[in-house]
């Protein structure tokens, strides 16, 4: 067979000063999106793929191969590559293959070693299962348990996903102790994790931690913690996100069996715990949470870009900050944990940043602050102005004669005035509450009365 990722065609860059717009998109249901290549300085799709392996590689290539026409067929040959040397799954390998015949990228089909494969799983399936039915005939709690085990992850290596969720499910009545019970939710959340199912991924980790209570095994806890943070990611739960990324411990987390499986990298918590904070946080928990976070920095570590990013928002270098922001945006794009999310995630710290950069001043040129904020022009950010001071978030008014944004400071007697009559409001339906029960209580006594 020849070498799948042979093939490395040219791929189009864009200047690393072009900003990239993501308003268009919707969802994880929407319309599929194409953008272009990372403009991430330094970018290496190889380097960058080989900090995952397995399943979590492949599925990762693929989509990254699905939303950019520029890298898809080198992606096509990693993911192929992959599927040939480290899975069982033919289905998987096959599918990579007719999508490189779609790009007419030239790379052979190893017929025989998917009829091979197929005939090895089969056979081991069926072996599997017969070990299974001999421990639960002879009685052997343990050794059916082990046999479960065993038939639930060959499930995985051959791509059969949902019977391997079930099968580790059956494991349940085979269990002796709450660690066996707590390991068959783990690694049901993870194969909902490598599927992007992320409700499930939340079913199963709370489900874990519910069946451990206080005795939570470190490599267990550690697996669990990165779970729930992807999944607070997949769905969007930024400040839970946040709230995860605070209690992580580096050593703990790198040497679980979600990194050393290559299902997750350091550099995916350095891009998750950025984009959330910058997203849920203000300006000095910022700071606080994650500039100052030693444990956080050490996986800033595997991705400088995210490290200058929260100090530039920090030292209120707008057009730099949201410049970087870009960057790090068009990676997210092909991250099939943010990617559905990536048209919010610009949209809500964009926000943040226009919130910052009006406080200090009583007045502000909006052709100046377009021009800092790196808006098209300044008819796009007067619409964004409307929708923060209506949504109180800034207190201030435009004045489109001259030109700016004018600081609201509110005069003393409006301020007292409407504290009156919000008073008046207030002890006007109490008063009306009362009458309303002294009413009741007369007809009560009325009605008593004539008894």
């Amino acid at each position: 067979m020849s070498n799948p990722s042979s093939p490395s065609p040219k791929r189009a860059r864009m200047n690393s000063a072009e900003s990239i717009q993501y308003s268009s998109l919707q969802g994880a249901n929407s319309k599929k999106v194409i953008y272009p290549a990372p403009t991430l300085e330094q970018f290496d799709l190889k380097q960058y793929l080989d900090e995952y392996s397995g399943i979590s590689k492949i599925k990762r290539a693929m989509y990254m191969a699905e939303h950019c026409t520029d890298l898809a067929a080198e992606c096509y040959c990693i993911a192929l590559a992959e599927a040939h040397s480290k899975t069982l799954n033919i289905r998987i390998y096959e599918e990579i293959w007719q999508r490189l015949r779609q790009l007419s990228v030239d790379v052979q089909k190893d017929s025989q070693w998917v009829e091979q494969t197929r005939n090895e799983n089969s056979r081991e399936k069926e072996d599997l299962k017969r070990e299974v039915d001999k421990a639960v005939i002879a009685g052997q709690k343990k050794d059916a348990l082990k046999a479960q085990q065993d038939f639930a992850r060959h499930l995985v290596r051959v791509g059969q996903a949902d019977e391997a969720v079930r099968a580790w499910q059956d494991t349940r009545e085979y269990c002796v102790n709450v660690q066996d019970q707590a390991l068959l939710s783990i690694e049901a959340a993870k194969i909902n994790q490598s599927n992007c199912r992320w409700l499930q991924v939340n079913s199963f980790t709370q489900r874990a931690v519910q069946t451990l209570s206080k005795s939570v095994d470190e490599k267990m806890r550690a697996d669990i913690d990165v779970l729930q943070l992807q999944a607070s990611v997949g769905d969007g739960r930024w400040a839970a996100a946040v709230a995860s990324v605070r209690t992580l411990k580096y050593d703990g987390l790198v040497s679980c069996e979600m990194f050393t499986s290559g299902a997750v990298a350091p550099q995916d918590i350095a891009l998750y715990g950025a984009l959330a904070g910058l997203a849920a946080l203000k300006r000095d928990s910022i700071k606080a949470d994650l500039i100052n976070n030693v444990e956080f920095g050490k996986f800033l570590d595997h991705m400088p870009e995210c490290a200058r990013l929260l100090r530039c928002f920090y030292a209120s270098r707008y057009s730099e900050c949201l410049g970087r922001l870009d960057n790090l945006l068009s990676l997210a794009a092909l991250d099939p944990v943010l990617g559905p999310h990536v048209g919010q995630l610009q949209a809500t710290i964009r926000e943040n940043t226009v919130v910052l950069y009006t406080q200090p001043f009583v007045s502000s040129s909006l052709e100046s602050m377009a021009q800092a904020l790196r808006f098209g022009s300044t008819a796009d950010l007067e619409e964004l102005l409307v929708k923060l001071i209506e949504r109180r978030l800034i207190s201030a008014r435009i004045d489109g004669t001259s030109g700016y944004l004018v600081k609201y400071t509110a005069n003393p007697r409006d301020t007292a005035l409407e504290t009156i009559n919000r008073m008046y409001r207030s002890l006007s339906l109490q008063s009306e509450a009362m009458l309303a029960r002294i009413q009741f209580f007369e007809e009560e006594m009325g009605k008593t009365g004539r008894k």
